[in-house]
């Protein structure tokens, strides 16, 4: 169920109690979107989301790579990559090689279909559009499923965990994410079969009655 509604206010109201009773000042403390600027939303689904990514790319985390990708947005899900020059750093690559190897992560991101990059005058990364990672998540794991044992296409997905899978649609759920939760019910719905129709009535057609002779 959403935050937005009476429930969810009700939980975030005692979790804003508890919260002040063991850590003084905490509203004081805290970094609040309502009163802060420069913030990116990020669904609550993203550690899991990381996580997925992350087996995908086994041995070339991608993680890093791709939050500070979302972290650059403003909402919109677009980054102009020539104006965030430190997004290499970001993500944790440095030296020589930095730009090279996170070219490469991006590469794969985009692979994946977390990202699509486009070129910008002369520069090949130069603009960057980020899909709901949710729904891509979510799809690529409904085609590892319907490809049965492997061998994948992707290889890659080979990687992808159940557990993980499974940990994010709960915690899909239990934050309400209806985009997951709405894409979830479609699937399934294409996976039933269809319900037999009800044979057509028969139309039987009756012989008039002959006509009585009149005596």
């Amino acid at each position: 169920m959403a935050l937005t509604t009476k429930k969810g206010k009700a939980v975030r109201s005692k979790d804003v109690e508890l919260r002040d009773t063991y850590f003084a000042d905490a509203a004081d403390r805290l970094w609040d979107r309502n009163k802060h600027d420069g913030y990116a939303t990020v669904p609550k689904t993203m550690p899991m989301v990381m996580r997925a990514i992350d087996e995908l790319s086994k041995g070339k985390p991608l993680g890093p790579t791709y939050f500070a990708l979302f972290c650059a947005t403003w909402d919109n899900g677009f980054v102009r990559l020539a104006r965030s020059p430190d997004l290499p750093y970001a993500s944790g690559f440095t030296g020589p090689r930095g730009v090279r190897v996170w070219q490469e992560r991006m590469k794969l991101l985009e692979e994946f279909g977390f990202v699509e990059i486009e070129a910008s005058g002369a520069q090949k990364f130069g603009l960057a559009f980020l899909p709901n990672p949710n729904l891509v998540l979510l799809n690529l794991w409904e085609k590892k499923k319907c490809q049965g044992t492997g061998p994948y296409d992707p290889p890659a997905l080979a990687g992808l965990q159940e557990a993980t899978m499974s940990a994010f649609l709960e915690r899909a759920i239990d934050v309400g994410a209806n985009d997951v939760t709405r894409a979830q019910a479609k699937l399934n719905a294409a996976k039933r079969p269809a319900e037999a129709e009800p044979a057509p009535k028969r139309t039987v057609l009756r012989q008039p009655k002959a006509a009585k002779s009149k005596e």
